[in-house]
């Protein structure tokens, strides 16, 4: 009986040396995991990624402070160089790059991007093949603009659906977007109030190549009520970027008298309604109306 016990006391004894030495192996293993992707070259990865990129959609990007996420991704700041004219850059601070895991489990592998904008937030999903789903939230578009000779404010909120981008195609996809708290700012120079209450904007669409299709606005709380649609065709400035749109404007009762003379000033007489239909054409930094 006493040896059985003593036996029994090794085999204790060798099964717990054994549970240990398995534990610190474990240990061992994510440490050296941990310490692998800490000490990762995040930044030549980035830069790999970004000329990748930049070779595929033609975009001038630039990226800095990069570090490597656990279990697995990348985050840094990145700059896009819109070479619009009138644009600032866009800043997307502590951009985050992580798998998508749920599409490990399919054909179709993608990655989803997260990061901060002109004050709100961005995800955005990108698939193996290219396609992009976009969703934005309480974008300031008072920081993106720069030298324009009027200004825009408010937040804007949507949705970027389907959108398809390559080098040697232009981008396609469908948006919906809403700008909350509007007001169109340095109207003075034409008569009207420093700062246009424009309410909130609604805007349903589709692009594909440089042709911009508006499928309904609607803006309602301000100066004036606002629904129509058209085209866009845009083009490198804005002398080129002509317009093709019919608007409806219905006065309020918060409508300025400086803007009823201006309604007035077009020579197009109201309809029964009250409400004044209008069809912009020219280019977007000299629009005409009849």
């Amino acid at each position: 009986m006493i040896r059985r016990g003593i036996a029994s006391l090794k085999w204790v004894r060798m099964a717990g040396n054994g549970r240990l030495f398995v534990l610190c192996l474990l240990l061992f293993v994510v440490s050296a995991m941990c310490s692998f992707w800490v000490n990762f070259p995040a930044e030549i990865i980035q830069q790999r990624l970004l000329q990748q990129v930049a070779q595929e959609t033609g975009l001038s990007l630039r990226g800095q402070n990069a570090t490597m996420l656990l279990p697995a991704g990348m985050q840094f700041d990145l700059v896009v160089d819109p070479d619009i004219p009138g644009i600032n850059d866009l800043e997307f601070d502590a951009l985050q790059i992580t798998p998508n895991w749920v599409s490990l489990l399919t054909a179709t592998l993608a990655i989803n991007l997260n990061a901060s904008f002109a004050g709100g937030e961005v995800a955005i999903d990108a698939t193996r093949d290219g396609l992009l789903n976009v969703e934005f939230a309480d974008i300031s578009v008072e920081q993106l603009q720069q030298n324009l000779p009027y200004q825009l404010s408010g937040l804007l909120t949507g949705q970027l659906s389907e959108v398809k981008i390559g080098k040697k195609t232009a981008a396609s996809g469908e948006f919906s977007v809403k700008l909350k708290g509007s007001n169109f700012l340095g109207l003075e120079k034409i008569g009207l109030p420093a700062k246009l209450v424009i309410g909130n904007v609604v805007i349903a669409g589709k692009f594909g190549g440089k042709r911009l299709n508006i499928d309904n606005v609607e803006i309602t709380g301000g100066a004036l009520r606002v629904s129509g649609g058209g085209n866009i065709i845009i083009g490198k400035t804005l002398k080129q970027t002509r317009l093709n749109l019919n608007i409806r404007l219905n006065p309020t009762a918060s409508t300025p008298d400086s803007l009823h003379d201006l309604l007035k000033l077009t020579g197009i007489r109201p309809t029964v309604d009250g409400s004044y239909l209008l069809r912009f054409g020219g280019t977007l930094l000299k629009p005409t109306i009849r």
